[in-house]
């Protein structure tokens, strides 16, 4: 008898390592569809649910937002867009998107991106019980107070929209500035940022309406900023208006701020000495900025006239209702200077005067 000495052994290690990795491919297979379809059940549950309650999370969200978008979402998306459109004057690459690009698909994009990166702020800074019984006497339509949503709720669509924000963020431009609005968010709304000093105060607001500008101007143009000379010098000007004048926000309601133990330019040093302040700087501010980019008397007049608006408001109507009439004035001056680099762009071309 002829004995066969060949490798026959069903259990040898090259098929046991076949029969495993079928094995391995097998299970995997499997546990993914599970997964799948486990994922596909939720999903159409969250989607038949949200269908359902579509009218009123839009109507939620757009409560959470609604006293920002004069003083957030529309002055620093259109910071973004005239910016863009005269980025050569600072330095920063070009677009040559078409006018009706610039108006239809450009600022859009940047008026989102804006919207979408205050809304969980927002949910944030109104999240407190403190803020929560403080919006019940002055702004008891928000969605807290009003008890469209509960604290719970809102922490996870902030945590939600936060995420949301960063996606966006990381599709259309924006990155660097949306992670860092999370960061002053936290600080500003969980760090006593607000509360213990008014200079830490205006400098976290400098710093994120900054970020919103940057931020916006980054996606209309549709490119990465660099960072430049006369773009560090720009955004250090206007750093050092928003420092200085954006108690502006705070003198109609330093009775809510008390209440709450804030220390704000006003409680601090005065309310008259803050007004007296906030009504030379901006003035100054009114002169300075254009000079910076050697502009003429006539571009002067736009800033100008309103800093003497905001000016003698702030000095001779001292109600909480003429400080907040006087606050959208003061936006208005901020879109004013925003204009500038536009001005001189639309003047001069690329050439720098600065």
């Amino acid at each position: 008898m002829q004995i066969d000495n060949g490798n026959t052994n069903p259990l040898n290690s090259q098929n046991l390592s076949q029969l495993f990795s079928i094995y391995t491919k097998e299970h995997i297979r499997l546990d993914l569809q599970r997964k799948m379809k486990r994922f596909h059940t939720e999903f159409y549950d969250v989607l038949i649910e949200s269908r359902c309650s579509m009218p009123m999370y839009i109507r939620t969200i757009w409560l959470f937002t609604y006293s920002d978008m004069k003083t957030i979402v529309f002055p620093q998306s259109i910071f973004g867009v005239m910016t863009a459109y005269a980025a050569s004057v600072l330095d920063q690459p070009t677009a040559s998107h078409g006018a009706l690009s610039w108006v239809l698909v450009r600022y859009p994009l940047a008026l989102f991106w804006t919207w979408s990166n205050l809304l969980p702020f927002d949910i944030f800074n109104q999240l407190s019980e403190d803020a929560i019984e403080e919006d019940r006497i002055n702004k008891p339509w928000r969605p807290l107070p009003s008890g469209i949503v509960d604290r719970e709720r809102a922490t996870t669509l902030m945590l939600r929209h936060y995420i949301f924000a960063i996606i966006v963020s990381s599709s259309i431009g924006g990155l660097h500035q949306s992670l860092f609005l999370v960061l002053l968010g936290t600080w500003y709304n969980a760090g006593g940022g607000a509360d213990r000093s008014f200079v830490i105060r205006n400098l976290i607001n400098a710093a994120g309406i900054l970020s919103f500008a940057s931020g916006a101007m980054e996606v209309a143009l549709g490119t990465p900023l660099l960072v430049t000379e006369t773009s560090a010098q720009w955004i250090g000007i206007l750093a050092s208006v928003i420092f200085t004048t954006i108690q502006t926000q705070d003198l109609y309601d330093t009775e809510g701020d008390a209440c709450r133990g804030r220390k704000t330019m006003p409680l601090v040093i005065g309310d008259s000495p803050t007004r007296w302040w906030t009504a030379v700087i901006v003035l100054m501010f009114s002169i300075l900025c254009p000079l910076f980019w050697s502009l003429g008397q006539l571009a002067c007049v736009l800033p100008l006239v309103f800093g003497v608006i905001i000016a003698v408001r702030t000095l001779t109507r001292r109600t909480p209702e003429a400080d907040r009439r006087t606050f959208q004035f003061y936006n208005v001056w901020m879109v004013s200077i925003y204009s500038l680099p536009l001005i001189r762009y639309l003047v001069l071309g690329s050439e720098k005067g600065v």
